[in-house]
């Protein structure tokens, strides 16, 4: 069977950070060969989404400010999402029941976006209206605690809360939305 391998989240590492990122910082991050990021990262120049500072004999990239941003970003972070839910069943459980049961931009951050089963508690932020009972039946299923925050725009959410969020987070659902508010 040929294993599919995507380039998309080669960009994970540029997608919230204002400074440019050295080729070897991305590689260590990425966990992947310095060659085969640098050729990754060489088809997204060629896109015009990824920008290449040279500095003496070190190679920095960004990305560039581009009306197709967010669309590439949210390729990103959607192939991220089902990557982790490949690897984390239970998270894959969380999502399915966001999907089925919200219409509302959710996303997941903090320790639970490493490992569901290791984090003390899911951190979740809902925006728009949301009924916390509506938690309580998958809290039950998978013997887990939500730590919902419920704000009804993302105008509420703090600038603490909104780096700790762009650190670690995944996205479930209103993707662009959400994209463009991170990155603003």
């Amino acid at each position: 069977m040929v294993k599919k391998v995507s380039i998309w989240l080669t960009l994970e590492p540029l997608i919230y950070s204002k400074e440019p990122k050295h080729l070897a910082e991305i590689s260590k991050k990425l966990k992947k060969p310095h060659a085969s990021v640098r050729r990754h990262l060489a088809v997204f120049e060629n896109l015009g989404l990824v920008e290449k500072e040279r500095k003496g004999r070190q190679t920095f990239y960004k990305l560039r400010e581009t009306p197709l941003l967010t669309d590439y970003l949210t390729v990103v972070e959607k192939e991220r999402l089902i990557e982790k839910c490949k690897k984390d069943f239970i998270l894959k459980d969380i999502v399915e029941y966001f999907h089925k049961t919200c219409h509302n931009d959710v996303l997941i951050f903090g320790s639970a976006v490493e490992s569901v089963g290791k984090a003390n508690d899911v951190d979740v932020l809902i925006v728009g209206k949301f009924k916390r009972e509506k938690l309580k039946s998958l809290e039950d299923k998978l013997n887990l605690k939500f730590h919902v925050i419920n704000v009804r725009s993302l105008d509420e959410v703090g600038e603490t809360l909104k780096k700790e969020i762009m650190n670690k987070h995944l996205i479930v659902q209103g993707s662009e939305r959400l994209i463009k508010w991170l990155i603003s």
